[in-house]
């Protein structure tokens, strides 16, 4: 009988997977945020973000790098890249500060949910163990 435990390397942690996906949210959302700032109006994101037809070409350049980074990082994640944990929980960090800092209403509020809800995904036992592991 073969039974696999918690502590198998074989089993990819939820928590792990849900920070992967949440990364990958985080990508997508950041990747919209920098087409807005390049001046295109997005329905809905227009409304709670940037709006307008002025572009911030420092901004968009911006998060456009950052979409780069949070897709490199969820790659790293789903694919058990040993250095993918602490990027993604310097990169979690990073945003948090950004957006508290730099807090615009709705679409930071959005941002720092997300990063908060990666960071502690990344903070579990089950998360660190896994990416402790060799495979």
């Amino acid at each position: 009988m073969n039974v696999i435990t918690r502590s198998s390397p074989a089993v990819r942690p939820t928590a792990t997977t849900a920070a992967g996906w949440l990364t990958v949210v985080a990508a997508v959302g950041t990747a919209l945020l920098s087409v807005a700032h390049m001046g295109v109006d997005v329905p809905l994101l227009s409304a709670i973000g940037p709006g307008g037809d002025r572009a911030v070409p420092v901004a968009a350049v911006a998060f456009g790098v950052g979409a780069l980074v949070y897709a490199v990082v969820a790659a790293g994640l789903f694919g058990r890249r040993r250095w993918a944990w602490a990027a993604g929980v310097a990169v979690s960090v990073l945003s948090i500060a950004s957006g508290l800092g730099n807090f615009r209403g709705a679409a930071s509020a959005a941002g720092i949910a997300v990063s908060l809800a990666v960071l502690a995904l990344l903070l579990t036992p089950a998360t660190r163990a896994w990416f402790r592991r060799r495979r």
